[in-house]
């Protein structure tokens, strides 16, 4: 057995592989992946289909565990169904539902030529595993090949005895509320009064700079070139991961933050860094964690019923959602911006 740990500052050790480090190494090793999660993320099931798009494998099996009793959000379980239509419709595998009885366990099962070959369980979801927030997790792989075959077995009669297709359950009800910035690191939460307080503030500098619709940059990362590995493995970049290009002509206006981190503050009421950088100051991003801003900004969309989560941002996206630009409003603190869109 093998301890597996995420291995974030300030619990960082020498010579550890982390979770997500040993799936996305199997992962890209294997021709089937059967997966129990209690819980997923729409990202990450829409990150795990472009990887299975773009490389032709592997094969997915994926038993969704809790959400048929705690609920999905209406993005979660459209991308569920995207990704069990994708399988289904390509002989590639499946995605279920336990229903029977809640199923809160994390296990990862990789084949190769019809054979297990590796095994991970312990903390992570999936979406720990595929578009992680940065929460410290403990996993571990099984180390001989009579553990992984036991496990391997126990994990599909779990998956045959309490799971369902997808696309034989009629879902109705789903979660209004989309969780996509709570708990996620680097973010707070602010009252409402804080957040109404700043915006009557007088603003010395009002920027208003456009949300580019380019098919492959700016909020369509996605869409990009992935990371390929020795093995011509590509695994695609993150679904919230957005850096807006902003041009010169309002970058080198009087006022602008430029080569430099700020904090922004939401208008609903989000607090998180954001900064600058690039020749001409012409990248703005969210510090640290590209995916906060997409989260924020992306999330809007999706919540508004403008984009579908795995579909671009165009220009029709943007007229259903009524706005094209993204306000950059001063205060008269120099080190917090407010942010409208």
């Amino acid at each position: 057995m093998n301890i597996l740990l995420s291995n974030f500052n300030p619990v960082k050790f020498d010579n550890v592989v982390s979770g997500r480090d040993n799936f996305m190494k199997n992962l890209a090793l294997s021709d089937l992946v059967r997966i129990g999660s209690g819980y997923i993320s729409a990202d990450a099931l829409i990150e795990l289909l472009r990887t299975v798009e773009i490389n032709n494998k592997p094969a997915i099996e994926l038993l969704i565990g809790m959400h048929w009793f705690d609920g999905f959000t209406k993005t979660q379980y459209n991308a569920a169904l995207t990704l069990h239509n994708f399988l289904i419709a390509n002989q590639l595998g499946f995605v279920k539902l336990s229903r029977a009885m809640k199923f809160h366990g994390k296990i990862y099962s990789f084949h190769k030529d019809d054979k297990p070959f590796s095994c991970m369980l312990g903390s992570s979801n999936l979406s720990s595993l595929l578009s992680a927030n940065k929460i410290y997790e403990i996993d571990y792989s099984l180390s001989t090949l009579q553990e992984i075959l036991t496990a391997d077995n126990y994990l599909q009669q779990i998956t045959s005895k309490l799971g369902t297709n997808l696309d034989e359950l009629v879902i109705e009800n789903f979660n209004e509320y989309n969780p996509l910035l709570d708990d996620q690191y680097g973010v707070e939460k602010v009252s409402q009064q804080e957040v109404s307080l700043l915006f009557l503030d007088v603003h010395e500098y009002t920027f208003k700079i456009p949300i580019k619709t380019e098919p492959k940059s700016n909020l369509n990362v996605f869409f990009g070139k992935g990371r390929e590995n020795a093995r011509h493995f590509i695994t695609p970049r993150p679904w919230y991961e957005v850096e807006l290009i902003v041009s010169n002509s309002i970058t080198s206006r009087n006022g602008y933050p430029r080569l430099r981190t700020f904090t922004v503050l939401t208008d609903d009421g989000w607090k998180f860094n954001c900064k600058t950088s690039g020749d001409y100051s012409k990248n703005f991003r969210s510090e640290d964690d590209l995916k906060i801003l997409g989260k924020w900004l992306k999330g809007k969309l999706e919540n508004s019923g403008a984009l579908k989560i795995g579909e671009p941002v165009t220009k029709k996206v943007l007229d259903l959602y009524g706005s094209h630009n993204l306000e950059l409003l001063s205060t008269s603190n120099p080190d917090i911006w407010l942010l409208k869109f």
